[in-house]
């Protein structure tokens, strides 16, 4: 009997000791990374913006623009006359640009797919072709579908990694500094765009991340706040100059440049930065026209790897690349 007892405590002393092992390996090997959903190549085109290649119901590629100012994946009027899409018939949808809101009739654009991510059974709006000489793409990808997944851009190489939210591998992304992002569904939006709080200078501005805008725009108000160290400076064809900025004050209707200091996002900075100046109507149409309030383009946010996890409400930023902007 009692050798009995002593095997079962000696079987059960083996097994215990077996597990804790077991136990011990897992939680002491490296972390297994995440594997991509997909990793989509793309170029910069269309006067700066992200452009990828889609299939619209399994048929193209098509051209479709990145931008993290729409809140909804949309077809241009050149992609409507090739596919021929179905109205709905139902609610029309709002839809939100820099020049100002529009309600326009929703219609059936099916998958829309790139590099194996799909949104399936879309229903979007049409909008009208850029106007000429300036070309358009056959459509956007906006949050709808970019907030599904936490994106890595990799400027060098020219794709963009999708991931599951929290997934990105944080070997990635270590020495990237982290931008808290706030999501904020605006009246005349259809859905939640994302900003952050800044500095324009050294003054506080809010800034709506927008990968669709080709340059980064803030209001009059918000260059009013640091106006003493604003200059003022001609970026091309259509933009007015000044010697200073208090000048123009006075015609809000046009876009102006200014060069600033330092424009900062968490503990991200731009120096010696270019920017529109402009009460865009966007600004009336979410009602912070009255505040300093701003569009962080393109022109900045991809001047350097960078990753979006919309899930986490996360932008994360690479060391800051003055040379490539």
């Amino acid at each position: 009997m009692k050798n009995r007892i002593e095997t079962r405590a000696q079987s059960l002393a083996c097994r215990l000791l077996a597990l804790a092992t077991l136990i011990l390996v897992a939680l002491t090997a490296p972390a297994r990374a995440q594997e991509p959903i997909a990793v989509v190549p793309y170029r910069v085109d269309y006067n700066g913006l992200i452009t990828v290649s889609t299939t619209i119901n399994g048929r193209g590629p098509y051209d479709f623009v990145i931008d993290t100012g729409a809140t909804l994946s949309l077809a241009f009027q050149n992609l409507a006359d090739k596919e021929g899409f179905a109205p709905t018939g139902g609610p029309r949808r709002r839809v939100l640009g820099i020049s100002g809101s529009t309600e326009l009739d929703t219609y059936h654009l099916g998958e829309i797919s790139l590099g194996g991510a799909s949104l399936i059974n879309h229903v979007a709006v049409i909008i009208p072709d850029w106007e000429a000489p300036r070309r358009t793409p056959a459509g956007i990808i906006g949050i709808d579908f970019l907030k599904r997944y936490a994106i890595v851009f990799d400027i060098s190489e020219k794709t963009m990694t999708l991931y599951p939210h929290g997934a990105i591998p944080k070997e990635r992304i270590k020495r990237w500094k982290s931008v808290k992002l706030q999501a904020r569904t605006y009246a005349a939006a259809s859905g939640a765009l994302f900003s952050t709080r800044g500095l324009v200078n050294r003054s506080q501005t809010t800034f709506i991340i927008d990968l669709g805008s080709v340059a980064t725009l803030i209001n009059y108000h918000a260059a009013e706040a640091m106006f003493s160290s604003v200059v003022s400076k001609d970026l091309g064809e259509g933009f007015t100059t000044g010697s200073r900025l208090r000048d123009v004050f006075d015609d809000r209707t046009h876009a102006r440049t200014a060069l600033l200091n330092r424009i900062q996002v968490g503990r991200s900075i731009w120096r010696n930065t270019a920017v529109w100046v402009y009460d865009a109507p966007i600004f009336d149409e979410i009602d912070v026209q009255r505040l300093p309030f701003g569009l962080l383009g393109v022109d900045l946010i991809g001047a350097q790897d960078f990753a979006l996890d919309f899930g986490e409400e996360r932008l994360y930023l690479s060391k800051i690349n003055q040379q490539r902007r």
